[in-house]
């Protein structure tokens, strides 16, 4: 029970928090059954002794909060229920004003600290009108001490340095020989703290010797690169390794030539001479480990001669690898009474370490086919296709005429791909593609969080599209799908960005955000001797996922919106974006209560009004789709976990602009409520540890296709399946297999 909180959310965010500071033997250990169902585990013997600790504990949680005059008063009550005796416990808390932070002060003894911390206090941890709290101050003074270790100073620890607060408040400073008077200015000195508590906050030098104010530089670098696990590092400083290899001011130590001695001079963020970093020797440890090519990684510093000796053990990695992957979807098809089951096999070369100088290679072969199942009207296979490519990941940026030493305080890559494809959608076309392209990655972690930034000033794709009889029909039936189906090739740079990590104001709630942008042919299509064959878009993605984690339950919500424009002037090239580049709706990772690549467009008909159509997929220029889902644990058996959830999916795809043709497939913001399709359903989970199979079933709350009750379900007169225009049964609800959870 929290008495004056300052908000709703705060009284939550207490509330999360000082329920895990009850001592465990005053904790009822239950264990959740069916998602819903708690059951207590073994009764324990209640101790009141035990109270006094969990005092303390909530009051140590509280003051790293900023409240530290809390009152807390435990209440105790016995109940009886049948021939047992139940105690019931509470925990009564005050939290009285926070302690405000009033004034701020760096008093470091030594002109150089004090001068480094001034230039800096923008990125303090505690600032002036602050509440107060032990975690800031702790924050605080680890901040300056990584700060000083950043700029030299490899001795300074934080036994240097400590915070002086100051309570006192200064009218007692005053003199007052009035014995009445002193007593009159103590209370009022006691009620204007009562009222507006306020502490200074003082950061000094425990002490200013030579050790701890002296800057130190960098000697020599070292990396051991082909440890052992077995290698104690230690040992390795004494004895060294078989042979020895000096570049610039790197050094190599190794007992087998596995990586030249360049790699470690692109990785290193530091040189010989200059004052010692911390901060950069520990990037450099991240890049290496983030290369691949090692599978442990350590560090030592030493001084010598008044210069550190940075250390670097590396223990290597499996250099060649492979794997085999098997992965199946299984959904309903939205126009034929059949189901959809797509099974793919995928085996995999990787190559850590090309040229020695861990360059990562990998080679992918991809096979896969799409079976309508239970269809009389129509070949059991409907799609096959395959896929070969090959990736090279080089450990630093290679930009044409910039040095490719030229250091940059992130983790970068350089990426380039060749891949050949080929879809065959029987009956309807053959797709065959060529892309390659080249690319730059960046990763930047920070308080938990992973930002990337992929950028790829070249992205090259050829396709060629034979098309068959039921595409030409269906073409000559709606000419506006014509140019989504023109052979045309691809041109363009490419932008996304990925934001992933725990909230920093919420550890219950994880954040996802991702950006992406591709524009193709906007100086290439500008030549007349090529623009015919160049396709001119451009496309827009947003992603947002957030994941709320409570005791024993998940909430999990997605965002996704899409946009497209083919602006392109091209007499046969212009409308629609091509296909493969669309937006698409359904199957077991988006709206689970249609097909795979079934819903759309808008509110149209046509699909469901042509007999030519059949279950062909449907593709749009504009996505917009949210999900929620609420999932819960059912059982566990052994280390495999059964789980549940309870999901709604929202959402559809929209040609860009409305046609005569077909002007229900256009998106108007007038018509979003209508052309929006409603999705519910439950699922189970099969938690392998290593993968999750997930089996759901939902059901089509709101089609905008249906043609009664404004395209909602009829809860009263309840239908399974209704019957299109077009004479086809058309299930209400659909059963989706996948792997892995849906976002």
């Amino acid at each position: 029970m929290i008495k004056d909180p300052e908000s709703k959310k705060e009284w939550q965010d207490l509330l999360l928090g000082l329920d895990n500071y009850w001592d465990d033997s005053l904790k009822v250990k239950r264990i959740r059954q069916f998602g819903f169902f708690s059951t207590l585990l073994q009764p324990s013997n209640f101790q009141p002794e035990k109270l006094q600790r969990t005092v303390q504990f909530m009051q140590a949680y509280l003051s790293t909060k900023g409240y530290n005059h809390p009152i807390l008063i435990p209440i105790v009550k016995v109940d009886t229920v049948k021939d047992e005796w139940r105690v019931n416990l509470t925990m009564e808390i005050q939290l009285n004003k926070k302690i405000v932070i009033d004034t701020v002060v760096y008093q470091i003894a030594d002109r150089k600290l004090q001068e480094i911390a001034i230039n800096n206090k923008s990125n303090a941890y505690i600032k002036k009108g602050m509440a107060f709290s032990n975690e800031s101050i702790n924050n605080e003074l680890d901040r300056l001490v990584e700060l000083y270790r950043s700029n030299g100073y490899y001795l300074f620890t934080k036994e240097k340095i400590f915070a002086e607060v100051d309570t006192l408040n200064q009218q007692l400073m005053d003199l007052n020989l009035d014995p009445l008077g002193q007593m009159t200015q103590v209370n009022i000195a006691r009620q204007k703290e009562k009222e507006n508590p306020s502490w200074k906050i003082s950061f000094q030098l425990r002490n200013s010797s030579n050790i701890v104010t002296k800057q130190y530089p960098v000697g020599q670098q070292i990396f051991y690169s082909d440890l052992k696990l077995a290698d104690n590092p230690d040992t390795i400083l004494i004895k060294k390794m078989a042979h020895q290899e000096a570049i610039g001011d790197i050094i190599q130590q190794y007992n087998a030539p596995k990586f030249k001695s360049i790699l470690f001079d692109q990785q290193s963020f530091i040189k010989k001479g200059d004052l010692f970093n911390e901060k950069m020797y520990y990037q450099t440890l991240n890049n290496l480990s983030s290369l691949g090519a090692w599978q442990q990684i350590d560090g030592r510093t030493t001084l010598k001669n008044d210069s550190v000796n940075l250390h670097y053990f590396l223990v290597p990695a499996l250099r060649h690898s492979f794997s085999f992957d098997l992965e199946g979807s299984k959904n309903n098809s939205q126009l034929v009474a059949g189901d959809l089951l797509g099974l793919s096999t995928s085996f995999t070369y990787r190559d850590r370490n090309v040229q020695k100088k861990s360059i990562t290679s990998i080679s992918n072969i991809r096979s896969g086919i799409e079976l309508n199942v239970n269809n009389g009207n129509e070949n059991l296979t409907q799609t096959l296709l395959w896929n070969v490519g090959h990736t090279y990941s080089f450990p630093n940026l290679l930009i044409p005429f910039i040095n490719n030493k030229v250091k940059y305080p992130n983790t970068t890559k350089s990426n380039f791909s060749l891949n050949g494809a080929y879809i065959d959608r029987l009956n309807y076309y053959q797709l065959s593609s060529f892309t390659t392209n080249w690319g730059y990655e960046t990763k930047k972690n920070k308080n938990g969080f992973e930002n990337t930034w992929l950028y790829k000033p070249i992205n090259i794709e050829l396709y060629h599209i034979a098309k068959f009889s039921k595409l030409d029909s269906l073409l000559l039936l709606n000419p506006f799908l014509r140019s989504s189906f023109n052979e045309g090739n691809v041109i363009s740079q490419t932008f996304s960005y990925v934001h992933s990590g725990p909230s920093l104001l919420h550890p219950n709630q994880n954040n996802y955000l991702r950006l992406g942008i591709e524009e193709a042919g906007g100086l290439l299509g500008m030549s007349t001797a090529i623009q015919k064959n160049i396709y001119r878009y451009i496309k827009a993605e947003i992603e947002v996922r957030k994941l709320f984690k409570f005791s024993y339950t998940e909430l999990a919500w997605r965002f996704m919106g899409g946009w497209a424009n083919n602006y392109s002037n091209d007499p046969v090239l212009k409308g629609q974006l091509p296909f493969f580049k669309q937006f698409t709706a359904g199957g077991p990772y988006s709206m689970r209560a249609w097909g795979l690549r079934q819903l759309g467009l808008g509110s149209s008909q046509f699909y469901d009004t042509s007999a030519k159509s059949q279950n062909f997929d449907r593709f749009g220029d504009i996505q917009l789709e949210t999900n929620l889902e609420y999932r819960f644990p059912l059982l566990q058996m052994g280390s495999y976990k059964i789980s549940s959830a309870l999901f709604t999916d929202i959402g559809n795809i929209w040609n860009t602009s409305e046609s005569s043709i077909d002007p229900a497939a256009g998106f108007k913001l007038d018509k979003l409520y209508k052309d929006l399709a409603i999705g519910v359903g439950t699922g189970i989970r099969l938690d392998f540890n290593y993968f999750i199979i997930r089996i759901d079933y939902a059901l089509k709350m709101k089609d905008p296709t249906r043609l009664y009750n404004n395209g909602w379900m009829d809860l009263t007169n309840l239908k399974w399946a209704d019957i299109k225009p077009n004479g086809v049964r058309v299930n209400n609800y659909a059963w989706q297999f996948g792997i892995g959870l849906p976002f």
